[in-house]
């Protein structure tokens, strides 16, 4: 995605990786990690329908709510991304100067009181102005 993050489809799984068929499935208590991720980042993202739709309602309304910020935020797939933190359990950016994002189990929150929490779960959290 480095390369030419602008052409780039994103995605967590799909019915060939996951699913019924179970080939390479993406860790199940990483889910929405890679959602925020994938969410908040340049490229173009796609959402597993089994995720969306047959995950409950918590995981629904979670995928919902990114997507939400996503759009209200004008995120897209040409976004700027400045990594603030990567270690092994810590991954922290912000994109276009609107939204900031955390994943991992690492402590980490912006410090400047503009940005407001606007989603947060197991593992992330994602703030706007």
């Amino acid at each position: 995605m480095g390369w030419w993050p602008s052409r780039s489809v994103t995605f967590i799984e799909n019915h060939d990786t996951g699913s019924t068929q179970g080939h390479w499935p993406f860790p199940s208590d990483h889910v929405m990690e890679g959602y925020a991720y994938i969410l908040t980042h340049p490229g173009i993202p796609t959402v597993f329908y089994d995720h969306f739709f047959d995950w409950g309602d918590s995981f629904h309304d979670e995928i919902a709510k990114l997507m939400e910020i996503r759009k209200s935020q004008d995120i897209h797939s040409r976004s700027a991304v400045k990594i603030l933190e990567a270690s092994s359990n810590l991954y922290s950016a912000i994109i276009d100067d609107k939204l900031c994002m955390k994943i991992g189990e690492g402590p980490w929150c912006p410090s400047d009181p503009e940005w407001k929490l606007a989603a947060c779960g197991d593992r992330y959290a994602v703030w706007h102005k």
